[in-house]
């Protein structure tokens, strides 16, 4: 019984502090983003609406840094914390970081973040 009501109040305390995390962003506007052909027809486009590629681990951190680099920390820890949250509660992935990366591969962070604010 301890074991429940701990893991209760442990998962209701990180939903909390993920949701508190995630609420400063609504009002950001989005940096544009830099294609890697050097295109000017992509500052159009935020990394945060181009789909990641999870694809590998190597990609994953790839794809992560491209947010840290261009749209800052806020988002990057946004991203990231919204990551933790799905491993966490999505049921069906088991806590299994390539699971995670299959199911999140082509959406994009926005997608992602979006993903958390439901539950």
């Amino acid at each position: 019984m301890r074991k429940i009501l701990l893991s209760s109040v442990i998962a209701g305390s990180m939903a909390l502090a993920l949701l508190n995390a995630c609420a400063d962003n609504s009002g950001e506007t989005p940096m544009s983003a830099s294609d890697t052909t050097g295109s000017t027809s992509s500052q159009d486009i935020s990394i945060m609406d181009q789909p990641v590629d999870f694809s590998t681990p190597e990609n994953v951190e790839i794809s992560l840094q491209k947010v840290k680099d261009q749209e800052g920390e806020k988002a990057y820890k946004t991203l990231n914390s919204a990551m933790q949250y799905v491993l966490f509660y999505d049921l069906s992935l088991r806590n299994d970081k390539e699971k995670l990366y299959k199911a999140l591969d082509g959406s994009t962070p926005k997608d992602i973040i979006a993903r958390m604010n439901k539950r």
